[in-house]
């Protein structure tokens, strides 16, 4: 057996407890709110509700995401940043970039911007109903819910350093039993009412719509809840493959799924007194033992849960750093097998600190619930209509087969809109709120960055012509390395111009220093310096280096020196690194107001410490902020 067949097992595993958590307890409270809104207690509707609860599984993420969205991968990452990248059809390594974004990807920006906000919302929303389940065990615990709730996030967001594949590990086994739990306790109400297996005729789920009437927006309001985590299920391909992901949905995530749904219906058929009691997914075992083993399950399951949004939000940060919608951010690569594994502590702590805010704020599930669904819901909106543009530009499906296709989803999707927006007042307006945020954060970076690019390209001199001005007596001794990330260092050559013009004498030696991050773990960095010889004044170093790897520019340098045959002088107290600091104070153009240059400045100024990640020793850093008057 090949080593990757060996490893699908385990990585299926992971990808349980990382993946499907969120999605995975949606039980808990999705039959028991969608049924609610219907009105009507009976069996029709109890399998209606039933039914249209399995049809959106089937239809939402099987079809769409797992049969095709998953497809639509961008170097093995998934996410409205990987359709993204696919669109824009090159690197997100380019030099130059345009000012202004095509409607697409602003579209599919806001869409990134809004699983953030879903990603505030889910954990807060996940521990909470579980842990609301001590009130079932003893009505004397219920003081205890929301502390012991902010406890659990917080441990839960203390852990993430740990990375997702050594989480996802231990995670995985405890959703394992999570699915096998409810998959047979929904069997054992099947059993009871085999009736429930109608659900399956998708004009059960018409039926009940149409004779909700106008209500049916508010029962897909409840039905929409089933489907909240698929988003975290396409932004967390980085972590895990496609394969692996599709192995775990279909072989015990949706089994699990299909039979509780139809289990709760079952007892809704049987004792729908149980649904006038409260929490009845914990009616669905005896009172006592039962009960209290269900409840810790659902409290791991549930703080697992939240796993599948923090994870997400550390993939799309990463993503969008790398496509330079996102300032540089601490970001720390947890595995040398999967590049997508990543951790942020910034956003870790952020989240965290949002979670916490929301639980102690609304108090109760059922008052986050009103808040929850929405952003996602518009997210899976934008993801059906950039994946249409993607089937049609990059995958050249026939126009019919795009069309039938979105528009399917769309009708689905568009309802689920619908019943979400009629929560904006009860607090869905929260994850709009921080998506809109985020989106206004992301455009202003992108226009700031393609501003300075502008005017680099614009006012860029060739080097030779550049050190021709300067007559050899003005130099100073020494030597003058200047970093940039880009295999092209026009944006270096440009800094060394601006130094120039504001009086500061360059060095006897100038060397352009490319630092390239590639898609490896690890590569031979010795073997990938490269050195350019302009002449014996001006160098250019490029070397590579894997995610998991130290870029020690000092080291790089001394290695140049060795493959340069004595060229490049040997880096002495007179050699100094400069590290580009790019601010705009000044723009005479339309688009760019003063707030959204003082934001961009804000950002800019608080990048991850460069020096430190390229750990240059700071006797010999020189850093040169370019006041850009554009």
């Amino acid at each position: 057996m090949a080593d990757g067949a060996k490893k699908t097992p385990a990585l299926a595993l992971a990808a349980l407890g990382v993946v499907f958590g969120d999605i995975g307890t949606s039980p808990l409270y999705t039959y028991e709110t969608a049924l609610g809104a219907v009105g009507r207690s009976d069996a029709a509707a109890a399998i209606g509700v039933a039914s249209l609860i399995v049809w959106s599984l089937l239809l939402i993420v099987t079809a769409k995401y797992v049969g095709v969205v998953m497809r639509a991968d961008y170097r093995g990452e998934g996410g409205v940043f990987a359709l993204l990248a696919l669109l824009r059809g090159h690197s997100s390594h380019v030099g130059r970039r345009k000012l202004r974004l095509p409607f697409y990807a602003i579209m599919l920006l806001f869409g990134a911007a809004l699983l953030y906000g879903d990603g505030t919302i889910t954990p807060a929303i996940s521990v909470l109903s579980a842990l609301e389940g001590l009130g079932a065990v003893n009505a004397g615990l219920k003081p205890f819910v929301l502390p012991a709730t902010v406890g659990l996030l917080l441990a839960l967001f203390a852990v993430q350093r740990l990375g997702t594949g050594r989480l996802g590990t231990v995670f995985g086994w405890v959703m394992l039993a999570w699915f096998v739990a409810i998959g047979g306790i929904g069997l054992t109400w099947i059993a009871r009412c085999p009736e429930v297996l109608w659900a399956f005729d998708p004009r059960h789920a018409w039926e009940t719509l149409r004779l909700a009437g106008w209500s049916s927006v508010f029962v897909m309001g409840g039905v929409v809840l089933a489907v909240t985590g698929v988003e975290a299920l396409y932004a967390d391909m980085g972590h895990f493959s496609r394969r692996t992901i599709s192995l775990a949905w279909h072989c015990v995530a949706l089994p699990g799924l299909l039979l509780n749904y139809l289990g709760q219906a079952g007892l809704a058929v049987r004792e729908p007194a149980a649904f006038a009691r409260g929490v009845p997914f914990f009616e669905m075992v005896p009172a006592g033992a039962a009960t209290i083993l269900l409840v810790a399950l659902a409290t791991a399951a549930t703080v697992i849960a939240s796993q599948a949004l923090i994870s997400g939000v550390f993939s799309l940060t990463a993503q969008a750093q790398d496509l330079r919608f996102f300032p540089r951010l601490h970001t720390i690569h947890t595995s040398r097998d999967e590049r997508g594994q990543v951790y942020v502590p910034l956003a870790n702590w952020l989240l965290a600190a949002a979670c916490v805010l929301l639980v102690v704020t609304f108090r109760k599930s059922e008052n986050l619930a009103a808040a929850y669904g929405l952003a996602v819901v518009c997210t899976m909106v934008i993801t059906t209509l950039a994946i249409g543009l993607v089937a049609r530009r990059c995958w050249r499906w026939p126009l019919a087969a795009v069309g039938g296709f979105v528009g399917v989803l769309i009708a689905v999707e568009g309802f689920f809109l619908v019943s979400s927006l009629l929560k904006l007042a009860q607090g869905a307006y929260f994850p709009l709120l921080i998506g809109g945020g985020l989106l206004t954060v992301m455009l202003t970076w992108y226009r700031g960055r393609a501003i300075i690019s502008e005017r680099v390209h614009a006012g860029t001199c060739p080097v030779d012509a550049l050190l021709s001005r300067i007559p050899h007596e003005r130099t100073l001794p020494g030597q003058l390395v200047m970093i940039t990330l880009n295999k092209n260092p026009a944006h270096a050559v440009a800094r060394l111009q601006e130094m120039i013009r504001q009086g500061i004498a360059p060095r006897e030696q100038i060397i352009f220093l490319s630092l390239l991050n590639v898609m490896q773990s690890d590569v031979d960095m010795a073997r990938s310096i490269k050195v350019h010889p302009h002449d014996q004044r001006v160098w250019h170093v490029i070397a590579e280096h894997g995610y998991m790897q130290e870029p020690r520019a000092a080291d790089i340098l001394d290695r140049a020196v060795e493959i340069s045959g004595g060229g490049i002088a040997t880096r002495s107290a007179e050699t100094f690194f400069v590290l580009p600091r790019e601010l705009i104070v000044e723009y005479t153009g339309a688009g760019f107001a003063r707030w959204r240059r003082v934001l961009y400045g804000v950002l800019a100024r608080n990048q991850s410490y460069a020096p430190d990640y390229f750990f240059i020793p700071h006797a010999q850093l020189m850093e040169f902020t370019w006041v850009m008057k554009a």
